[in-house]
């Protein structure tokens, strides 16, 4: 398991587009505090200077509102897939290894890779909100924050890694990957706005139901518990503000992310292996 663990660490950090995810955010948490620390006018001083000492917090919650599901996709939906169009499952399964051992170290290497990406990312939040902007508070809550934001990725994680087992086409799956993930977020706040006009709270529980609301809404409501912090949470949520909570974000995530996980390993198991899919 650990040398299929590894390899998939390998296979997947050799990819180019893996390798552009790294460096988009390495950029992408460099330029947000080189922005706030650069960009200045009597407004954005006012905005910024109460909040200063949590500063810490934008950089951990930014990537999670799409870029670090988005990172998730990719790695996810290429997991399977690309062993089928390069055909090297037929050669992994000749070996003494079931199927479902495969799987499961292709599945655990990809999302050691998605949260060690993700904790780049919280390392230069750190390390930059402290160099720009000074002395840094209420970090005891940064692990419980962390862990609500590595949780909350397995949904769409376990649903691309699905969409590349069942499609066997790691293009396709990415793009219904990432369609799901859009698609919810535009839904959910169209219906968000729909019942705040009719007063109907139906359309509230149909948008909680959706798979994006979990995934990306966990650490903002466990975030919304940090003292001071609600201006930074307002800012970076993307999602409508609806009275869900915090078990309802865990109940929904794991929901998603098991049936995902039995769709697939159904699949891997009971469908025949291809030489190659072109």
């Amino acid at each position: 398991m650990g040398n299929l663990i590894l390899y998939e660490l390998r296979r997947s950090i050799a990819r180019k587009k893996v390798i552009s995810l790294i460096a988009i955010t390495v950029f992408f948490e460099v330029g947000v505090y080189v922005a706030l620390s650069e960009v200045r006018s009597p407004r954005i001083e006012q905005l910024i200077s109460p909040i200063q000492p949590i500063l810490w917090l934008a950089g951990v919650l930014l990537p999670q509102s799409l870029l670090l599901h988005f990172i998730a996709i990719s790695i996810a939906s290429g997991s399977l897939s690309e062993e089928y169009e390069q055909g090297t499952v037929d050669f992994f399964l000749t070996k003494p290894i079931t199927r479902a051992k495969f799987g499961l170290g292709k599945l655990i290497g990809g999302y050691i890779l998605v949260i060690s990406i993700y904790m780049l990312m919280v390392t230069l939040a750190l390390a930059l909100s402290e160099i720009l902007f000074g002395y840094q508070v209420e970090l005891q809550y940064l692990p419980g924050l962390v862990a609500t934001v590595i949780f909350s990725s397995l949904t769409f994680y376990a649903i691309s890694f699905m969409s590349g087992e069942l499609l066997r086409r790691s293009s396709l799956a990415f793009l219904i990957s990432s369609s799901i993930l859009i698609g919810s977020v535009l839904i959910g706040a169209v219906l968000v706005f729909v019942a705040r006009l009719t007063g109907d709270q139906v359309f509230n529980s149909v948008a909680i139901s959706l798979p994006s609301w979990g995934a990306t809404e966990l650490p903002f409501l466990y975030a919304g518990s940090i003292p001071g912090a609600s201006v930074i949470v307002q800012a970076l949520e993307i999602f409508p503000a609806i009275p869900g909570t915090q078990v309802d974000a865990v109940v929904l995530t794991l929901g998603y992310s098991i049936v995902s996980f039995i769709f697939a390993f159904m699949s891997l198991l009971s469908r025949d292996i291809p030489k190659r899919v072109s």
